[in-house]
């Protein structure tokens, strides 16, 4: 391949009036010459090959979970009625599967009565566990008597 050198126009050239399109696309080729310069190290082949992956949707519906702007009740348009049902059957579904349970209710409960007793272990203070020990004690003392 040929190293071809471009002539580099003088600034006084590209400051007259006729020249703004070309000074315009001189200083862009410059910036992107040193952005490449100064991103050389992080820029990947994969990503000069891939390029820029953008998604554009056109409307704002998706984005808020919004139902479609065409509906139809009564007969009046089948079709309509039918993509409605498929959508709410296809809703429902989704629902089912968001609703399943990793847990039961009843491993749930054990879970939450330790999680308090343990918390309420916590936060007892010094005084409250030594009176605690103290009826344990009297207590056993009595069955240990009967």
């Amino acid at each position: 391949m040929e190293n071809k050198k471009q002539a580099v126009l003088s600034k006084g050239i590209l400051e007259m009036k006729f020249m703004k399109k070309t000074k315009e696309k001189v200083q862009k080729e410059m910036e992107d010459a040193e952005g490449q310069a100064m991103y050389s190290s992080e820029i990947t082949n994969e990503m000069r090959r891939n390029g820029n992956l953008v998604f554009i949707e056109t409307s704002i519906t998706s984005c808020k979970n919004l139902i479609d702007g065409r509906l139809s009740f009564g007969g009046m348009n089948p079709e309509i009625e039918k993509m409605m049902a498929n959508d709410y059957f296809r809703l429902l579904e989704v629902e089912e599967k968001r609703k399943e349970k990793d847990i039961t209710d009843i491993e749930m409960a054990e879970g939450y009565s330790s999680l308090v007793n343990t918390m309420g272990k916590k936060f007892t203070c010094s005084k409250d566990k030594q009176v605690k020990q103290s009826k344990a004690k009297h207590r056993l003392k009595k069955e240990s008597f009967y």
